[in-house]
């Protein structure tokens, strides 16, 4: 493979030799100290191949063995270069595409990251940017240690990371911190005590005393599990108590809606504005522009991608909609239907910790609007940590 290199860079040629002396020609040439290879008898005379600065030396070699030489075949780059001498933009458009590929080679074109679980890929890649690794980035100027340090203060997720700059490509490799497990660590003794009303489901009791069963109702404040413990020595024990109730809890959600209300409304007249970007630089693609009163504006952006990686190329859209003000007024049907939505946002976000058991929804209707009441049964941890003091200490 290596001698393969060697050949095609000097430059080699394959020719015949005709003669009577063939075994005389390859004698000599070894004296001479001339490297022939692929040596091998033909109908006339002999074969072979070596390379083009020795082929020059071989004329009087081949004349005191009275051999005439043919040469066959000429390959390797001195021949590739004198073939195209005459074109000159072409050598020229090689150099300067060589120096454009060893420029951009200076920079950062991607950025990989490998390990991120719960931490954010984009919010990663925006402190790194904060910290001096974007795309674009000059390789030389980056200070990787630098970086991953304050990377890692600004992250508190992050346990370990690495930064290995390959060509135009930043791996990072992160890994995140073990999640401590949760320790109760009050150190008062105290009850457990019900936040709402509700009728016991479940009882996980950790540690106390329980004092309620399962199906019985309970009132807001009522002990729940007791801190104080007995023994069979007949003494007593003050412990924090700790423990999951679960019970179903009624709760009720009002809503109104007016009969008409106005909303702003997307039009199907839009303006598009396209930019050209390679890293942080950009160049405007048209210069269309077209101004609306009240707009919605989206951007867009579609990198090239070559053998799956990403690259700082590409075009950058930026999208103009219309929005225009317009006056509605609901039907009943449609009024329903954004109750159940809202309500939909309620248990996933307010009530998100708890499981719907059951929900009735009323809607009435007069002369200003509607509203929408909803009572619900949700089964949840109704367990409150409350101290108390023990008389004498």
């Amino acid at each position: 493979m290596l001698n393969g290199i060697f050949r095609f860079i000097k430059g080699n040629v394959c020719f015949e030799g005709e003669g009577k002396f063939p075994e005389r020609f390859l004698n000599l040439t070894v004296r001479s100290g001339i490297n022939l290879w692929n040596a091998r008898p033909s109908k006339k005379g002999i074969s072979g191949c070596m390379s083009a600065s020795d082929y020059r030396k071989i004329r009087p070699v081949a004349k005191k063995s009275r051999l005439r030489l043919r040469v066959t075949k000429k390959r390797g780059l001195p021949f590739i270069i004198a073939k195209y001498r005459h074109r000159k933009g072409l050598f020229a458009g090689a150099a300067a595409g060589t120096a454009l590929i060893i420029f951009l080679s200076c920079f950062v074109w991607t950025i990989e990251i490998n390990g991120c679980e719960t931490v954010s890929e984009a919010r990663l890649i925006s402190v790194l940017s904060e910290n001096g690794l974007s795309r674009g980035s000059l390789r030389q100027g980056l200070d990787v240690s630098k970086i991953k340090r304050d990377t890692l203060l600004r992250v508190d997720e992050l346990g370990w990371m690495s930064i290995n700059l390959s060509g135009g490509r930043a791996v990072v490799e992160v890994r995140e911190k073990a999640k401590k497990p949760e320790i109760n660590t009050h150190a008062k003794p105290c009850n457990i005590k019900a936040s709402f009303d509700g009728i016991i489901t479940d009882c996980k009791v950790r540690n106390g005393t329980l004092t309620v069963t399962k199906g019985s109702g309970v009132l807001k404040g009522e002990m729940l599990v007791s801190g104080v413990v007995g023994s069979e020595q007949n003494t007593v024990r003050y412990i924090c108590a700790d423990a999951d109730i679960f019970a179903d809890v009624s709760s009720e959600k009002e809503l109104y809606f007016p009969k008409s209300f106005n909303y702003n409304s997307l039009e199907e007249n839009k303006a598009e504005r396209s930019r050209l970007f390679l890293f942080n630089f950009s160049l405007p693609c048209n210069m269309a522009y077209q101004s609306f009163g009240s707009a919605v504006y989206t951007d867009s952006t579609q990198s090239l991608v070559l053998n799956g990686v990403k690259l700082p190329l590409g075009l950058k859209t930026e999208t103009a909609r219309e929005v225009s003000e317009k006056t509605v007024t609901p039907g009943k049907k449609q009024v329903r239907a954004a109750a159940e939505n809202q309500l939909a946002l309620y248990e996933a976000f307010e009530k998100g910790g708890s499981v719907k058991v059951k929900r009735e929804l009323k809607l009435t209707e007069d002369k200003s609007g509607y509203y929408c009441a909803a009572k619900y049964i949700f089964n949840e941890n109704i367990a409150k940590t409350v101290d108390f003091t023990v008389n004498g200490e």
